[in-house]
């Protein structure tokens, strides 16, 4: 009589210990988490410097990326003050590790209970948690959909009015930590209908549909006002707003190729990575006997995961031939970022009852074949073809991080999918018990290895953070980062840790051109081999940068060419033709201007002007007394500042113009003016202190 008692009693009693054992697990993944990341440095460029600055240094409103949840939530990083790497990623950690129950509590009923914590204990070993080391949203993100997930195939998400709206609300919120999530709408709205067909009422199901999409919308555009103002009313936010409007052409004749191409090479990495869960999913789709055998909840998983994995990868894959041509790697590139939270979903497929099913052998024979010849296949072609980036797809890099390392997980799998053919039950068991975990282990051999050099400064690193230690913060707002193009102008910003120091990306090699400083900028830092030009003196000089401090200048003359000359500023001049509404254009080679007042001895002079047809990319030359500057104009207008010295008795400035030239003579109408540039504003400076003043330590 006691015994069904004794039994429900002693399953409670194993249940509460597994539990404990899994909480022990989950806290044990966070310490490792929190450990592994620490001292490393900054590593993904521009995108962790974007992410930081309006998390921290601008307000929301300002920012470009629509993130505004996640934004809010570790703008409390600021806090930390000058540690506050260190505690986003431990932000990202505690996030991604939460996320660990609710990928159990999808798997437990489909996989049963040690399966489940098998799997959800796998998921964030794995190498996506890479991303908990980067000051980015991926790691909450990450939660975000496997809450989203739980909520849509374990409670009332999914089904019905109250579900649609649940669903909705969640997906509004996720869509504010990335926007990408925007990308999952129609895999839902898919998914009601089909839920309500599977129920009976397909009626249902697109009520739900709709009260999902509109409560998406309506979370994301409340809360992104409420926390964003007008700004969070922008569906994509400007950075991915302005991305989608520059596109031109026949889209669909410009993206299908390079799609397709991307398409073939994210089809071969899912083929390498997860042959068994795909394996599965083919026996699902044969075998009523296996969709039977999944019951209700797998058959449910399956249908969300072919969505949900479809919608992103489609996303991801039109993403990436939209900027194919933007260099010669970008559609070679494979962004498993994109949708690599969804893998989970694919472990626990394989963890179900399908790979168990009892098929006829010549059915297992086929498929194994197929499966194999496709691995293998996969094998040889992926890693010449596509470009792995443990940034982009950290889940490839891992498990190809040599050749031998690769070799070894086609192999295991093979040898899984051989035993699978011998005795379905020892193909989910192997996957489970032998696959997956070589994969976790492949995945932390490779992180370790990463963290490891990331915590090697270089050139950036230690400038940047020399730059934090000897301005100060009103000092780094008036700072200009001169180096080469790339990543490394970033990363150097992220160590100084201010919104408005601004930087000159040059090619390698190029001398620096004092004209292109702006006005405002107070200090100087080069980074790499850029020669100063003569007139700027460091004050600091390293291995690894160079600082010059410009003195600050007070404006004593001005010449606004659109108005008439003032007395007081011009004594007179040559080579301007009549002024115009917008300024003045020179007349022949010179341009001559004589002041009133004789210019400073320690001058700064600021001009704003464009070149004119020939002329735009060749030398001009502005002179006071026996100095000279060299400077070249664009067609457009830019803004140029010059630094002289004089003995204080020159009141005469002079700008040789390279190429005058007549429109008549360009086929450009009857105007036989002789032009060379258009002149909008000058200014001279005084500067408060000489040009060697010692920098701030």
């Amino acid at each position: 009589m006691n015994a069904p008692a004794t039994t429900v009693h002693t399953e409670r009693r194993a249940e509460r210990q597994s539990l404990l054992i899994f909480g022990a697990v989950l806290l044990a993944v966070f310490v490792y988490l929190v450990l592994r990341n620490r001292g490393a440095l900054p590593m993904v460029f521009a995108d962790e410097w974007l992410y930081s600055q309006f998390a921290r240094l601008r307000p929301l409103a300002e920012s470009t990326l629509p993130s505004y949840l996640y934004l809010g939530l570790f703008s409390a990083t600021s806090a930390c003050g000058a540690g506050f790497l260190g505690c986003a990623r431990l932000g990202n950690a505690a996030l991604f590790v939460l996320a660990a129950p609710f990928i159990y509590l999808v798997a437990r009923p489909i996989t049963g209970r040690p399966a489940g914590m098998a799997v959800a204990v796998a998921s964030i070993l794995g190498a996506v948690n890479s991303y908990t080391a980067y000051f980015m949203p991926e790691a909450m993100y990450f939660l975000c959909f496997w809450v989203l997930s739980w909520a849509v195939l374990m409670r009332i998400g999914g089904t019905g009015m109250v579900g649609g709206l649940v669903t909705g609300v969640l997906l509004g919120m996720m869509s504010l930590v990335k926007v990408h999530a925007l990308f999952l709408l129609p895999a839902l709205f898919v998914y009601a209908l089909w839920r309500g067909w599977r129920d009976g009422s397909l009626l249902t199901g697109l009520r739900c549909a709709l009260v999902l999409s509109a409560a998406m919308l309506a979370t994301k555009y409340a809360l992104g006002w409420l926390l964003a103002g007008q700004a969070g009313l922008d569906l994509w936010g400007a950075f991915y707003g302005s991305h989608a409007s520059n596109k031109s052409g026949s889209m669909l004749e410009r993206l299908l190729t390079p799609a397709l191409w991307n398409l073939y090479g994210h089809a071969m990495a899912l083929m390498v990575l997860f042959a068994l869960p795909l394996l599965a999913f083919a026996v699902a789709a044969i075998s009523p006997l296996a969709r039977t055998a999944s019951a209700a909840h797998g058959r449910a998983a399956l249908v969300y995961t072919v969505l949900t994995l479809g919608a992103t990868l489609g996303m991801t894959v039109v993403y990436t031939a939209s900027i194919a041509d933007a260099g010669p790697l970008e559609g070679v590139r494979l962004h498993l970022r994109y949708y690599d939270f969804t893998f989970p979903l694919l472990a626990i497929a394989a963890a179900s009852p399908l790979l168990g099913t009892q098929l006829q052998r010549r059915w297992r024979w086929l498929l194994a074949l197929l499966g194999g010849g496709l691995l293998l296949a996969a094998t040889f072609k992926l890693l010449p073809t596509f470009q792995l980036s443990y940034v982009d797809s950290p889940e490839l890099a891992s498990a190809g991080a040599t050749r031998s390392t690769l070799h070894q997980l086609v192999l295991l799998q093979l040898a899984v999918i051989g035993a699978w053919c011998y005795r379905p039950q020892l193909g989910r068991a192997g996957y489970l018990w032998l696959v997956l975990p070589a994969f976790v282990l492949c995945a932390m051999q490779a992180s370790a290895l990463r963290l490891a050099q990331a915590r090697k400064a270089d050139s950036y690193d230690r400038a940047g953070v020399a730059a934090q230690q000897q301005l100060t913060p009103s000092q780094r707002d008036r700072l200009m980062l001169v180096g080469d193009e790339g990543a490394g102008l970033p990363r150097a910003l992220f160590h100084i840790d201010r919104a408005d120091t601004q930087i000159m990306p040059l090619p390698p090699g190029t001398p620096l051109q004092a004209s292109l400083l702006p006005r405002g900028i107070e200090h100087l830092m080069v980074i790499g081999q850029h020669q100063l030009p003569p007139e700027l003196a460091p004050q600091v000089q390293t291995a690894d940068y160079t600082l010059t401090y410009l003195p600050a200048s007070r404006v004593v003359q001005q010449v606004v060419f659109a108005l008439p000359a003032r007395d007081d500023t011009l004594s007179g001049f040559e080579g301007l033709f009549e002024r115009e509404p917008w300024g003045s254009w020179s007349n022949g080679k010179r341009v001559v201007l004589h002041f009133t007042r004789a210019l400073p001895r320690n001058m700064t002079v600021f001009l704003n002007a464009s070149a004119f047809g020939p002329n735009a990319g060749q030398e001009f030359t502005l002179q006071v007394g026996p100095q000279q500057r060299s400077f070249r104009l664009a067609g457009q207008l830019s803004e140029h500042t010059f630094r002289l010295t004089s003995d204080g008795l020159q009141h005469t400035l002079v700008i040789e113009i390279p190429q005058p030239v007549s429109p008549s003579q360009l086929g450009q109408g009857g105007d036989t003016r002789e032009l060379g540039m258009a002149l909008i504003y000058l200014e001279v400076g005084e500067i408060a202190a000489p040009a060697h003043t010692a920098a701030p330590n």
